[in-house]
């Protein structure tokens, strides 16, 4: 009678050598050989009178407060992966003549995430977080000529549910790392400069000319000195001279004279009519060189260029229209990723990217989930891609879209997003981001809020991604995106044709078709997650495009890519790794999804695309388990009448049993710990059998996603993806599982009058799991019901109903060993569980905002309807 006894105590001093915490560490990777691009004279505004300082190569990074010997060295740009906050020192010199006779920009062209930036200990800059590009003055009455100058860059770096964009709860989001991504730089410019330069062109087809407004800003930081007392030393002219993409042309705007005394600055609007404009599109990528300069008599002060494409992208009710010709979006989504370093990239890795998706036919890119580097759409217009920019955001639960404060940010976000890209004229839309709900009103009154933002700044379409088709009319939106996940556009033409009635054929169009694979290569495509299922998807959309009215679809995506997340649905991988592109990871193009897309894109010869058969993925372990355990109770079973005499007690007359185990009648340890291993293991298969089922279910994975927890969704979905390990894991988890039922139960035994003993709670609490045994039989066959998809909702039913009776049957034991009124133990015992789950949805509602998001992954599945 006293085995169980040590059982508790083995399992305490298990308890509390397993509990010891582990500190992380902030971790930095760094591109090698990394040099940044200074001969792109036009990106980088490089000129006669203009020249840039680069500050990339090493940096001191320390914790705020530490000490000096924990500063380290790391080469900028480089990432980070961990959470917290950084400083970053850059030391510089700068001669006299830099500082008296410039004026100079602090560039970076993308950090993460949030980050006070000071010179000599002054803070200049606060930037409020984002990957996108931004620049500022750099005050010269702080800086030191000829000595040492220290930039230091406060970098805070830490995702959340409801504060940061991107969101902390990414579904399919590339991984996001902290630290200077980018490339950081000084420009200097002249004394007297031109600066915010804005060209928005608007063409109009069948008019002849494209209107071309022009924004500019020019500052005089020029001192008064004696000689210039002269009215005529601030007697300035602004040229703006558009040369056509062979160079035979030059249009210019007329001269803009103009005074400006010392310490003033002034906004100058133009514009200019362009006949007969050379236009830009994917088949011709010809574009203006732009000039603009500044004079001072014969005098050249400052010259700056720009490049223009101009063209006419709109949505109509029949299609979509470039320079007045219908159009089809042949798009494909891109993450700018690599396998080690996230989103960094260098610049012949950046160009290599656009190019062979240029080269696989597409005529447009959607830099999706992420803020891209810039280089990205500049390499767009000189290669022929119509780019697409958004907001990285996806998933907003409707209680965060209706808060103020997240409003208000991002209101901010999309003002200073525009502001970085506006100089970039590829760009065809502009973005607000995926899975809304079209019925949330919410959602509805954000997208009209920020598609307002965009319209009263430029001249670019506005476009969001539903997901559902009932989707209403929505003021300054000109595309409505449906996410494709997994099913053939074939099974939704009926609901995308009457999607394209309401709203205008050229207004739909498919903003993610994404089919994830988690087999690998098969003999065919009937053979669901398979790269050739992968192949067949892509034919389908690409050919449906081809014989319908569409606005066009967007592939997702180019390459593989990895995520913070692991992912239950796109297979285990220790790396996160999502694979879902036509290409992996490294750029390979041996799938066959890549010869597809190239084959019906380029009108070759078309691609097979073999059907094979359909392949048997039952694990063979649950059916060998099953049957042992049916061997093992058997076995059991006829080892003496003891325990056929005390299973029959036990599960027809329970109180009976109850009340010998209670009044100490002889009962068989050996027996007990025995069935408690058998239901345990019954228990485990029953669980991996479900979560076999669900490892590809979207549902699922978002569900658990809603908890906000990396570690949460990487043990699932191992588990789920390995039935073998996790049938062993299962089972060890419900004997301890066991054991602290039976401890809880124990300890409340200290507040009844009647001394209960150790033996008689571990009978009492195993046995009441004995009817677990009947469903041996049902854990063969589980995955089999399950997969065959007819009486799934009757199985679920019947299972929620046996874990009431097995609840019943544990509190009918324990008020029968107390020997006390069951209503009590029923309220306790109720109280108990709804105290434990409530306190941990509570833990993660506060720290990651669980109920949120679980309402409404809820409301995009109608999960209750």
């Amino acid at each position: 009678m006293g085995f169980p006894k040590y059982i508790f105590i083995a399992f305490l001093l298990l308890l509390t050598c397993l509990t010891k915490s582990i500190s992380g560490q902030i971790v930095f990777k760094e591109l090698p050989d990394y040099q940044v691009k200074n001969s792109d004279s036009s990106f980088f505004d490089i000129g006669s009178t203009r020249s840039i300082i680069p500050l990339d190569g090493s940096w001191s990074v320390y914790p705020p407060n530490s000490k000096e010997d924990e500063k380290v060295s790391v080469s900028v740009p480089s990432i980070f992966k961990g959470e917290g906050e950084l400083v970053f020192d850059k030391y510089f010199t700068l001669s006299k003549n830099d500082i008296q006779n410039h004026r100079m920009k602090l560039v970076f062209l993308g950090l993460n995430y949030t980050a006070d930036i000071s010179v000599n200990g002054v803070i200049i800059f606060r930037h409020s977080g984002g990957e996108f590009p931004f620049q500022f003055d750099l005050p010269r009455d702080i800086l030191k000529s000829d000595r040492r100058n220290v930039l230091s860059v406060r970098l805070f770096y830490k995702l959340d549910s409801e504060n940061t964009i991107p969101l902390k709860q990414r579904f399919l989001f590339p991984q996001n790392f902290g630290g200077i991504v980018r490339d950081v730089y000084i420009q200097l410019l002249p004394n007297v400069c031109i600066s915010d330069l804005n060209l928005l062109s608007n063409y109009e087809p069948g008019s002849g000319r494209a209107r071309i407004n022009i924004y500019s800003k020019v500052y005089n930081s020029e001192f008064a000195k004696s000689a210039d007392s002269l009215a005529s030393q601030n007697q300035f002219v602004l040229r703006v001279k558009f040369v056509s993409p062979n160079g035979g042309s030059v249009f210019s705007t007329s001269d803009y004279s103009f005074q400006l005394i010392p310490n003033r600055e002034r906004n100058i609007s133009q514009a200019i009519d362009l006949i007969s404009p050379a236009l830009w599109s994917p088949s011709n990528p010809q574009s203006y060189s732009v000039y603009f300069e500044l004079w001072n008599g014969s005098t050249l002060i400052d010259r700056a260029k720009r490049t223009l494409a101009v063209f006419s992208l709109k949505s109509g009710n029949n299609s979509v229209f470039l320079n007045g010709q219908a159009f089809v979006l042949n798009g494909v989504t891109f993450v700018p990723s690599s396998p080690e370093f996230g989103s960094m990239s260098a610049y012949d890795s950046m160009e290599k990217d656009i190019k062979m998706i240029k080269e696989l036919g597409f005529n447009c890119v959607r830099f999706t989930k992420s803020t891209p580097n810039p280089y990205y759409l500049s390499l767009c217009e000189k290669y022929g891609l119509i780019a697409f920019i958004e907001l990285p955001l996806a998933s907003i639960p409707e209680q965060l879209a209706l808060d103020q404060n997240f409003i208000n940010r991002c209101r901010n976000y999309l003002s200073n997003f525009i502001t970085a890209y506006q100089r970039y004229s590829a760009i065809g839309a502009i973005g607000l981001g995926d899975s809304y709900l079209p019925k949330s009103d919410a959602h509805i009154a954000l997208i009209k809020e920020l598609a307002g933002i965009i319209k009263s700044n430029t001249y670019k379409m506005v476009y969001a991604s539903f997901d559902g088709f009932d989707i209403s009319p929505i003021s300054n939106v000109d595309l409505y995106g449906i996410e494709l996940f997994n099913s053939s556009i074939n099974s939704i033409s009926d609901k995308l044709k009457q999607l394209q009635s309401d709203l205008g054929a050229g207004k739909v169009f498919i903003s993610s078709a994404t089919y994830i694979v988690n087999v690998g290569n098969t003999n065919g495509y009937v053979n669901d997650h398979s790269f050739e299922a992968q192949a067949k998807f892509f034919e389908d959309l690409i050919e449906y495009a081809g014989n319908n009215p569409l606005a066009g679809y967007f592939i997702n995506s180019m390459f593989d890519y990895r995520g913070d997340f692991a992912s239950l649905s796109a297979g285990y991988s220790k790396d996160n790794i999502y694979q879902i592109g036509i290409c992996d990871e490294e750029r390979g193009t041996d799938r066959l999804g890549y010869k597809v897309i190239s084959s019906l894109l380029h009108n070759t010869e078309k691609v097979t695309i073999p059907i094979g058969t359909k392949k048997d993925d039952a694990p063979m372990i649950f059916i060998l388990v099953g049957l042992l355990l049916a061997l093992g109770i058997g076995i059991l079973v006829n080892s003496g009448r003891k325990f056929r005499e005390d299973s029959s007690r036990a599960l027809l007359r329970p109180y009976n049993f109850y009340a010998d185990v209670r009044d100490q009648r002889i009962m068989s340890g050996y027996h007990t710990t025995i069935l408690a291993v058998i239901v345990s293991a019954v228990t485990s298969l029953l669980v991996c059998n479900l979560l076999f089922y669900f490892r590809e279910s979207i549902v699922f994975e978002k569900l658990l996603l809603a908890f906000g927890s990396t570690k949460i969704l990487r043990i699932t979905s191992f588990l789920a993806w390995h039935p073998t390990g996790a049938l062993i894991l299962f089972a060890g988890i419900c004997i301890a599982v066991l054991l602290i039922i039976t401890l809880i139960v124990k300890v409340t035994s200290f507040f009844v009058r009647n001394r209960v003993f150790y033996s008689s709670v571990y009978f009492s609490v195993i046995w009441s799991f004995l009817p677990l045994i009947l469903l041996i039989p049902v854990g063969i066959v589980l995955y089999r019901l399950l997969d065959a998809n007819i009486v799934n909702l009757y199985i679920y039913v019947g299972m929620v109903l046996f874990a009431v009776w097995v609840f019943y049957r544990l509190m009918k034991g324990v008020y029968v060993i107390f020997d006390v009124n069951p209503g009590s133990v029923y309220f306790y015992s109720i109280l108990f569980i709804l105290v434990l789950l409530g306190g941990t949805l509570l833990y993660y509602q506060m720290k990651n905002s669980v109920v949120d998001y679980l309402q409404l992954t809820i409301k995009q599945y109608n999960l209750f309807r």
